[in-house]
């Protein structure tokens, strides 16, 4: 009795103290930025910021946070961006545009970034989370990232089939196409074509997906990102 309980304390104290072990640092930010921690909402007035698992980092308008990890991996959450510190490599977006470049640490497991009921599975890569409007734009500069449903499975809309679909159903609007009939029977044909159900699914460099509820589309990765994939190579030169 008396060693379950002595392995029941051990069990705790290990517990509470690697929850209580520095897990990064805001190394730079800018405009107004806060740390929800343990009920108390901690305001971000100094560079070199310590994180803790749990930590919940949020950024205001107009504001950004450059977070450098123990692994050295490395984190900017743009403005109006919620991001929770789960555990070690193990991330949640909540809301916002947050950028990432995690290091790769060998045969160990990867690290993981939650999106609602999406999980993305990450092993040395550099990529950005965007969730706005109930929607999930993942854009993926480097490596490769593994995207996971924890709720059903995906419906993926094949890119090049998607492109063809998309070019039939623009002629038919236009008239070039002459019966419904026609359109309808086109879309019987290409659907197993066209559609893949799928629990998980891989993305490869220069590539982006737009996941609405569990349909995914492939997207053209915006210049704007490109802008931000370069400005977290700069914070992280700076360092």
């Amino acid at each position: 009795m008396k060693s379950l309980s002595l392995k029941i304390f051990l069990g705790i104290l290990i517990f509470s103290i690697s929850y209580a072990s520095e897990i990064g640092k805001i190394l730079k930010y800018k405009g107004q930025v806060n740390v929800f921690r343990q009920n108390k909402i901690l305001h971000v007035n100094k560079p070199k910021f310590a994180l803790f698992i749990k930590d919940i980092v949020n950024t205001k308008s107009h504001s950004l946070a450059f977070i450098g990890f123990i692994d050295n991996s490395k984190v900017l959450l743009k403005e109006k961006s919620s991001l929770e510190i789960m555990g070690y490599r193990k991330f949640s977006v909540n809301r916002g545009r947050v950028l990432f470049k995690i290091q790769k640490r060998g045969v160990l497991k990867g690290a993981q970034v939650k999106v609602k009921s999406v999980v993305i599975g990450v092993k040395g890569t550099k990529f950005i989370v965007d969730e706005k409007d109930g929607k999930t734009n993942v854009y993926l500069k480097e490596g490769l990232v593994s995207v996971k449903n924890l709720e059903g499975q995906f419906k993926v809309y094949k890119k090049k089939t998607q492109e063809e679909f998309e070019e039939f159903k623009k002629q038919f609007e236009e008239g070039v196409k002459q019966e419904k009939e026609e359109f309808e029977e086109y879309k019987k044909q290409v659907q197993k074509e066209f559609v893949e159900f799928v629990k998980e699914f891989t993305l490869k460099p220069n590539t982006a997906v737009s996941i609405d509820g569990n349909e995914v589309r492939y997207i053209k990765i915006p210049v704007d990102v490109e802008k931000d994939f370069k400005l977290l190579d700069r914070l992280d030169e700076e360092i």
